[in-house]
């Protein structure tokens, strides 16, 4: 299942402010984007291009992205010592 993404979501995000609005670490978006950069363009999982020298992530993508594989960070999840 896929979320739904606003047409104003519909954006290109350099890796620093894709961090900020999902919670991932932009090192971890970096190395993401770097990955997906050397694929060929059809085989890419998350549209990537080059500006400024930087790389920018299509930001409908990145939401897929999180929503099926789901690495990154695990909020709700509660302690041991939480539970009763």
């Amino acid at each position: 299942m896929t979320k739904a993404v606003a047409p104003e979501q519909e954006i290109w995000v350099m890796t620093t402010e894709g961090a900020k609005l999902t919670g991932y670490n932009s090192r971890y978006l970096q190395q993401l984007a770097k990955k997906n950069a050397v694929l060929p363009e059809d085989e890419r999982f998350i549209k990537v291009r080059m500006r400024s020298n930087r790389h920018e992530l299509w930001l409908p993508d990145l939401l897929q992205y999180i929503e099926e594989i789901g690495y990154g960070p695990h909020q709700g999840k509660r302690l041991k010592t939480d539970e009763k």
